[in-house]
């Protein structure tokens, strides 16, 4: 079982758990592209999400989609109807609240690849609700050592 590590620049880390038996090409393509550094940003259409752009080589297939997300699971998401076009934009979210995945267009299935510990919770929706008060702010991603 493979872990990921989420750190925001103002120092809070959240440890998360890959779902490789329910995604397991979503979970390799960002196992693969770690680590990485980007911006976060505020979820502009789904309520409490923020979300910045996946840096990814290949995209993978709709696996362990949703449009109903809770809080703590980090999806990843592409603007699928184009998703035969080499340069869709590539984004993974965290959830710090249940939500339903939208946009402009309506409702976005997106793929659920990864869960937040359960006991960073309550610390995730204070980084998220900063994050939406504030702006952006830089968060990385790293692979967490078993």
């Amino acid at each position: 079982m493979r872990r990921i590590l989420i750190t925001f620049e103002n120092g809070e880390s959240f440890p998360a758990t890959l779902q490789e038996d329910k995604a397991p090409q979503t979970c390799q393509i960002v196992w693969e592209a770690l680590p990485f550094s980007q911006t976060v940003t505020h979820s502009r259409w789904s309520g409490r999400e923020v979300n910045f752009e996946f840096p990814s080589t290949s995209m993978p297939k709709r696996e362990n989609q949703t449009i109903s997300t809770s809080i703590g699971e980090i999806v990843y998401w592409r603007d699928w109807p184009l998703e035969s076009e080499p340069d869709v934009l590539e984004v993974l979210a965290i959830y710090y609240g249940a939500e339903h995945t939208r946009s402009n267009k309506g409702d976005e299935p997106v793929n659920v690849f990864a869960q937040v510990d359960f006991t960073y919770l309550d610390l995730l929706q204070k980084v998220g609700e900063r994050i939406w008060l504030n702006g952006s702010e830089k968060v990385t991603i790293t692979r967490l050592k078993n």
